[in-house]
């Protein structure tokens, strides 16, 4: 469990292997970056985790971590169909909890394939969105506390979300409970192992949001799907539509604010396909004695 207060030499419990010996801080920013000493996995540390509902407000989404969140729709769209057909040939069925879902978008996608849905979000701001414009079944929780009347599925994603969670362990175990014979847990997130990261260090673009807590690489995140009852069936480095307001918003370049403004002033907001070859999508299924 992280506990709130580390500043120098973390004490922390590892959550993945239990160690909290040798962990060692590589870097700070806006919480100090530690590495467990006997698995590798890197997290931040000194998060309070009480503050986590209230890290997701509007301005997480407009204008915050996101240029505009809610004008991103398109892209998130494109993103969507793409991983809905491969789902599609990876399970018989068609329901679908997305964890982490935001305003919905993924779901909206889904749900125009024919797939049942019903999203999950920390958040009070993105899901109220989403039930009021989209008309979806979006509940604001967390899957850290799983309720035993919960209904099955036969997929549960999680789109960029694990590395926000507080205790990614628990949340995939109350996932495997949810799936139905046979489903399907789908996530994405950053790759630590990834060149970029080796290269950029701690200017890697996905230390800079401060509501990550896990920067997995395959072996650690390997290791916790097994620690929690899934095996892998594949994993890609792909990369995805993105908007270019977002693009900009996180850009350094000089110009940036220019064409944002044009952008603003045009209403437009074009999507482009990027691959950093830094995030993995993982699929995997319960392991049948786990199930």
């Amino acid at each position: 469990m992280i506990m709130p207060g580390c500043q120098q030499e973390p004490t922390t419990e590892c959550p993945l292997c239990g160690n909290s010996n040798a962990n060692t801080v590589l870097f700070e920013l806006t919480r100090p970056v530690v590495k467990c000493g006997a698995c590798d996995l890197v997290f931040a540390a000194g998060k309070d985790v009480d503050t986590q509902y209230r890290d997701y407000d509007e301005s997480y989404y407009q204008h915050g971590i996101y240029a505009d969140y809610l004008g991103d729709r398109d892209a998130i769209h494109k993103n969507a169909d793409r991983t809905l057909r491969e789902l599609e040939k990876l399970v018989t069925g068609r329901s679908l909890l997305d964890v982490g879902c935001a305003a919905g978008f993924f779901l909206e996608a889904a749900r125009a394939r024919g797939w049942s849905v019903r999203g999950l979000d920390v958040s009070s701001y993105a899901p109220e969105y989403a039930r009021r414009e989209l008309r979806l079944d979006v509940e604001s929780g967390s899957i850290e506390s799983l309720t035993t009347t919960a209904p099955k599925y036969d997929v549960v994603s999680l789109w960029d979300t694990i590395e926000h969670l507080s205790r990614p362990d628990l949340a995939l175990t109350n996932i495997r409970r949810l799936l139905n014979p046979g489903g399907l847990l789908a996530l994405s997130t950053g790759d630590y192992g990834s060149l970029l990261r080796r290269v950029t260090r701690k200017r890697w673009r996905l230390f800079s949001d401060p509501t990550h807590n896990y920067f997995f690489d395959d072996a650690t995140l390997g290791k916790l799907l097994n620690e929690t009852g899934y095996e892998l069936v594949r994993i890609h480095r792909r990369g995805k539509w993105v908007s270019l307001r977002m693009i900009l918003h996180q850009s350094p370049l000089p110009f940036r604010k220019v064409a944002q403004a044009w952008l603003g002033s045009s209403n437009a907001n074009p999507s482009l396909y990027v691959n950093l070859y830094d995030v993995m999508t993982v699929f995997a299924r319960t392991r049948p004695e786990s199930s």
